[in-house]
């Protein structure tokens, strides 16, 4: 239940694609190349450039740095690779 929910607001996000279904959710937006680097500071997330990128790009939020609370406040930052 907590995943659909997640998953269903990361959708809501995503233009032209607010009504998907969680599945497609993952095998188009979560289920993507990448890797992650911690350097005891904060998550370096390495994602490679797929066709449904420019949607991701198109997210505000992901644009830029973020704090996450339940991880003590360790910042986040996405990083597009080619």
């Amino acid at each position: 239940m907590i995943a659909d929910t997640l998953y269903h607001r990361l959708a809501k996000d995503l233009r032209r694609f607010e009504h998907i279904l969680f599945p497609t959710v993952f095998k188009k937006f979560i289920d993507v190349p990448g890797r992650v680097v911690y350097d005891g500071n904060k998550f370096l997330i390495k994602i490679r450039k797929r066709g449904h990128t420019p949607v991701l790009l198109g997210v505000e939020k992901l644009q830029s740095p973020f704090h996450v609370p339940w991880l003590n406040g360790k910042t986040i930052e996405i990083v597009w690779t080619a």
